[in-house]
């Protein structure tokens, strides 16, 4: 089914409209700007699914990296200190996969599992 909300959200951000349902016949176009056709958001609607799904993706990394921070501080993995995480190498290649994710969102991300915890 077609979202016009999601539609007019990600693709007319500045536009004042109303809708009075789910289908085009309750949009109420507001705007000084010419109302779309229905014909024209429904050419949207693939690529709006496609802005959705990536700004998905971006979140979920971002929220993935703010988890694993703390593994990226120096004193974490330093011997001298104990305990100490002793797999920090891993850490390092988890964030960097997702840290592609984060900066190049894909529709479908497979995400990497994060690592146990390894203190010594």
């Amino acid at each position: 089914m077609i979202n016009y909300v999601q539609i007019l959200t990600t693709n007319y951000p500045t536009a004042q409209w109303s809708l009075l349902g789910d289908s085009y016949d309750g949009l109420n176009w507001l705007d000084s700007s010419p109302k779309p056709t229905q014909e024209e958001l429904d050419a949207l609607w693939p690529s709006t699914q496609e802005t959705q799904a990536k700004a998905a993706c971006k979140q979920e990394a971002s929220k993935l990296l703010y988890e694993t921070d703390w593994t990226t501080i120096a004193d974490v993995a330093d011997p001298v200190n104990s305990p100490y995480l002793s797999n920090q190498a891993d850490f390092i290649v988890y964030r960097n996969a997702v840290r592609k994710l984060a900066v190049n969102p894909v529709v479908d991300p497979v995400f990497p599992d994060k690592p146990n915890e390894i203190w010594k």
